[in-house]
């Protein structure tokens, strides 16, 4: 069931880079009803100014706790930042249809920037379910790498591409891709490049795309974030998705 309610903010710190860290207090019993894969829409302040919500993932749940991660890209985002602990922001949630799939026993988990937020519930569910897990984090440096705390702390297998070396491998997070056998299933998260750079590889693997668009309403009323897919049809990500098979999706 989704619900529109008024979360208590608990932390909403500066990582590095241009990531945010937002912890709110939701209620125990609803947050057990979000999978990995759903996103919630909050919304900056009080006020019509800035306009609408901004859709952040679940990247992680404890007890009565929902952790999101964001970076400021525009003025909504930017009011985020100057929210306190111990105010209330407006959060709808849990929304997204389509999550993703657990089938397989060997999951790749790619995440480009912040887009590794989308996937790090997922990680955590796969590895209950006694799945093998390794994750794969790309940045363009050191400083984009925020989210490696919760990697270490977590204990998960992982690995760390930068673009300029300044941490983990030199390179792109796509090419470890060459390194995996096709029988792991892949599911990836970050910028459209990095999503397809995966496409045009054609490495064999099965392959989930967490597509990152922009929403103004979450729940498919207001046809912002559609995208084509395969036979010339398209797709509301916040309601068809936000998880799609690779195949399916036109980039």
């Amino acid at each position: 069931m989704i619900r529109d309610v008024p979360a208590e903010i608990l932390e909403n710190t500066y990582i590095s880079g241009r990531l945010y860290k937002l912890v709110l207090r939701l209620p125990e019993e609803d947050l057990k009803e979000v999978k990995p894969g759903h996103f919630a829409m909050i919304k900056p302040n009080e006020t019509y100014d800035p306009m609408g919500r901004r859709a952040f993932a679940f990247a992680d749940i404890e007890e009565d706790k929902a952790i999101f991660y964001y970076e400021v890209f525009g003025r909504g985002t930017a009011i985020l930042t100057k929210r306190k602990p111990g105010e209330r922001i407006q959060t709808f949630y849990p929304l997204g249809k389509r999550l993703f799939s657990y089938e397989g026993d060997k999951h790749l988990l790619l995440g480009g920037g912040v887009g590794l937020a989308g996937l790090t519930l997922l990680a955590k569910e796969l590895r209950r379910l006694g799945k093998k897990v390794f994750i794969v984090y790309g940045a363009r440096s050191r400083e984009h790498l925020g989210i490696l705390e919760w990697l270490e702390k977590k204990g998960f297998e992982y690995e760390v591409f930068t673009d300029d070396g300044s941490y983990g491998r030199k390179g792109y997070a796509t090419e470890i891709l060459k390194e995996f056998p096709t029988d792991w299933v892949v599911h990836a998260c970050g910028p459209k490049p990095m999503l397809k750079t995966i496409k045009r590889m054609k490495t064999g693997h099965k392959v989930y795309f967490s597509l990152e668009e922009r929403m103004a309403c979450g729940w498919g009323v207001c046809l912002g974030c559609v995208v084509k897919t395969a036979g010339g049809y398209i797709k509301r990500v916040c309601y068809e998705g936000p998880v799609m098979p690779m195949e399916e999706v036109v980039l």
